[in-house]
C-alpha cells in the first residue's frame, strides 16, 4: 500500500527548521491578487529595469562568442568567475572610486546570494546585525535564516543615523554586521550623507565588526552630486554589487569585493554551494558589457530621470495635504508616509482597487509593524501610466481621509 499524506501520522513539516518560519507568508502572493482587483491596475510595485532598456540583441549576440569557449566552459571551472568578467568589475568600479584587484571579485548568482555567502562567513546563532530601519525586505529574510538578532536604526534625511548606531554597538557585544544600502537606498531612495559614511567606517573600526555595502543602484544616479562608496573609504568594507539593475535581473549575475582573508572564505563556501554560476551565461554577460556598458547604463539614466521627475511632479499635483515622500537622487524608487489615520494596510487594499498597485512599506521593517508607508517604483512605468497611477492613488488617499 501506498503511504499518502492523508494516511500519515505525522507529515515532514514537523521536521521542518524553525528559522524556515520567515517564509510563512509571501509578499508576491499579496500583490499578485490584487491585480484581480482592477481590469487595467497600474503596478509600483517592481524593482526591475524598464523592459525597453534589457539588451535583447546585444545578450543574443554575445552568448554566441560565450560559446566559443566550449566545450572547456562546460565543464567544472570558474569557481571565482570568469577571470575577465572580474577584470571588468575591477574596471569599472575603479570609476567610482573602488580599487580592488579581480582577485578580490567574486562573482556569485546575485548579489542577494553574493550577501548568503558572505552571512555565512561571520554569523552563527545569536549573534546580531544591524540594520537600517527600514531595509531591503530580501536582506531580512536571509538574516533570519541564521538565527541572529536583527537590530534596526532609524534613518533620517542623511541614511542611518549614527547616534543610535553608536548606542547599539555599545551595548551590544554581539554585533558582527552592520549592512546598509547607503545610496539610493531601498525602499526610501536615502542617499548616506559623506559625512554619516565616514563615521560608520570609524565606528566599525572601534568595535571590529564588518560593514555590508549593498550597491545595486549606485550607477544610476540622475541628480545631486556623486559620494563615494564606503568601501572606497575602508578596505575592510565588504561590498555588494549587481548586473540585475543594470543589464537584467534574469542574468543572475552579481559580485561581492572583500579583503583577502573574508574571501578566501566566502570561496570556500561558494565552492561546496553551487560551485560556480552559470559558465557560459558569465562569459555572455562579459561580452555584451565590452564597450557597450557605460553608454548603455548613461541611455537608461536619461529613461529613468524623466520617469523619477514624472512621479515626484505628479505626487506634488495630486497628494492630500499631510502625505509626504522621498526625493531620490537615483535609483527606482520613492517612499511614501501617509498620515496617522490611515493605514498602509488598507491603502494597499483600497488603491488596488481603484486601480493603483503599490509595495505596502510593512515589509520593510524588521517586525512589520509599521504601517504608514508604501514604496512606489518608477523604473519599469512609462511617464503617462505614472500620471494615471499617481492620480488613483490620490483619490483613494482623499477617500480614506475623508
Amino acid at each position: 500500500m501506498t503511504i499518502t499524506t492523508a494516511n500519515r501520522a505525522h507529515t515532514l513539516s514537523d521536521r521542518f527548521a524553525s528559522r524556515t518560519g520567515v517564509f510563512n507568508e509571501s509578499i508576491w502572493t499579496s500583490i499578485f491578487q490584487q491585480f484581480r482587483k482592477h481590469s487595467d491596475p497600474v503596478y509600483f510595485g517592481d524593482g526591475s529595469p524598464a523592459p525597453e532598456v534589457i539588451p535583447v540583441a546585444r545578450l543574443r549576440e554575445a552568448s554566441v562568442a560565450a560559446w566559443a569557449d566550449a566545450p572547456d566552459s562546460l565543464k567544472y571551472g570558474d569557481q571565482q568567475g570568469y577571470a575577465p568578467l572580474r577584470e571588468l568589475v575591477s574596471s569599472r568600479i575603479s570609476q567610482r572610486g573602488i580599487e580592488a584587484t579581480a582577485d578580490e571579485i567574486l562573482i556569485a548568482g546575485g548579489s542577494t546570494q553574493a550577501l548568503d555567502i558572505a552571512c555565512r562567513v561571520f554569523l552563527e546563532p545569536g549573534d546580531a546585525v544591524i540594520v537600517e530601519s527600514p531595509t531591503f525586505l530580501g536582506a531580512l529574510e536571509i538574516f533570519s535564516l541564521f538565527e541572529v538578532e536583527v537590530i534596526p536604526v532609524t534613518m533620517d534625511a542623511d541614511g542611518m543615523r549614527m547616534d543610535e548606531l553608536e548606542s547599539i554597538l555599545l551595548s551590544h557585544g554581539n554585533a558582527k554586521i552592520i549592512y546598509t544600502i547607503p545610496t539610493f537606498h531601498n525602499p526610501t531612495g536615502i542617499t548616506m550623507s559623506l559625512e554619516r559614511r565616514q563615521q560608520l567606517v570609524a565606528l566599525a573600526n572601534e568595535h571590529n565588526v564588518a560593514i555590508f555595502e549593498d550597491d545595486p543602484y549606485g550607477e544610476l544616479q540622475y541628480s545631486g552630486e556623486p559620494i563615494p562608496p564606503i568601501r572606497s573609504l575602508d578596505e575592510q568594507v565588504i561590498h555588494f554589487g549587481t548586473f540585475s539593475k543594470t543589464i537584467a535581473p534574469g542574468v543572475r549575475t552579481g559580485f561581492a569585493i572583500a579583503p583577502p582573508e573574508v574571501m578566501e572564505k566566502m570561496l570556500g563556501i561558494r565552492e561546496v554551494s553551487d560551485i560556480s554560476n552559470d559558465r557560459i551565461m558569465m562569459r555572455t554577460l562579459y561580452h555584451a558589457s565590452l564597450d557597450f556598458l557605460n553608454d548603455h547604463v548613461a541611455e537608461a539614466r536619461t529613461l529613468y530621470r524623466a520617469r523619477r521627475d514624472v512621479m515626484l511632479e505628479s505626487l506634488e499635483n495630486e497628494m492630500p495635504t499631510g502625505v509626504t515622500w522621498s526625493q531620490p537622487d537615483g535609483g527606482f524608487f520613492v517612499w511614501v508616509t501617509v498620515p496617522e489615520s490611515i493605514d498602509a494596510r488598507d491603502l494597499f487594499d483600497r488603491a488596488a482597487e481603484n486601480g493603483v498597485i503599490v509595495f505596502p512599506g510593512e515589509w520593510f521593517y524588521t517586525n512589520r509593524d509599521v504601517h504608514r508607508n508604501v514604496r512606489l517604483s518608477f523604473s519599469t512605468v512609462p511617464e503617462d501610466r505614472i500620471r494615471i497611477g499617481i492620480e488613483r492613488l490620490g483619490t483613494t488617499l482623499r477617500e480614506m481621509l475623508d
